[in-house]
């Protein structure tokens, strides 16, 4: 019953809310009016909704001038809706080879999967220039469900590859070598040094990847 809810959610106006605010650290709902084709009175009762059913909830945020507005953002619960790749089951079994073959075998499966993953990537991302290349990289990542962009700083004048989403945040969570493979894959695919900064603020996730040429 719940994967057929999840199934008609998806595809559906509230889905559209709940991926624009994803794609951010919060959104209030003149916001998301103008992200999507909708009605402020329908955005507003969409959120309203969505508040109840204990996907998002709503902080008061300071503006520069003037009341603080409130803002809508995505809860834990509201991961559900997004790719996470069966990590609780990949859980189980890397911390059962770790009970069975020893506390190096994890990190020896993980650092095999993402050796594999590195050279799948070399060959699809294509591109004359860094820019092409990080624009390309961050095309398959977004198909793979890493919510990813790219993003030229103007403040640092660095070229970054943001992302809203992590497949593998749980599994990252459990085994810290991850977020090093994570790392390395993006530097060995682009060829530069990456600078990796997350965040996390309720449902909300943000990890940004400024490329140092």
């Amino acid at each position: 019953m719940k994967s057929k809810l999840l199934r008609k959610l998806a595809k559906s106006q509230k889905y559209l809310i709940l991926a624009e605010i994803k794609r951010s650290q919060g959104l209030s709902v003149s916001q998301l009016c103008e992200r999507i084709n909708l009605s402020y009175m329908g955005v507003k009762q969409h959120c309203v909704a969505l508040e109840k059913d204990g996907y998002l909830d709503t902080w008061r945020r300071p503006k520069g001038m003037g009341r603080p507005e409130k803002a809508y953002r995505l809860t834990v619960t509201a991961q559900e809706f997004f790719p996470s790749e069966h990590t609780n089951f990949t859980g189980e079994i890397l911390k059962s080879l770790e009970q069975v073959y020893g506390p190096a075998a994890p990190e020896k499966i993980l650092y095999q999967i993402y050796q594999n993953q590195t050279v799948k990537m070399q060959a699809k991302v294509i591109g004359a220039t860094l820019e092409e290349r990080a624009r390309s990289f961050a095309s398959h990542r977004d198909a793979d469900g890493y919510m990813s962009e790219y993003y030229f700083n103007p403040d640092i004048q660095r070229q970054q590859i943001i992302e809203y989403n992590s497949p593998v945040l749980t599994i990252a969570d459990q085994f810290k070598i991850l977020t090093q493979l994570e790392n390395s894959l993006i530097e060995n695919v682009l060829g530069v040094r990456v600078h990796r900064e997350e965040e996390r603020v309720s449902g909300l996730y943000k990890c940004q990847f400024t490329l140092l040429e």
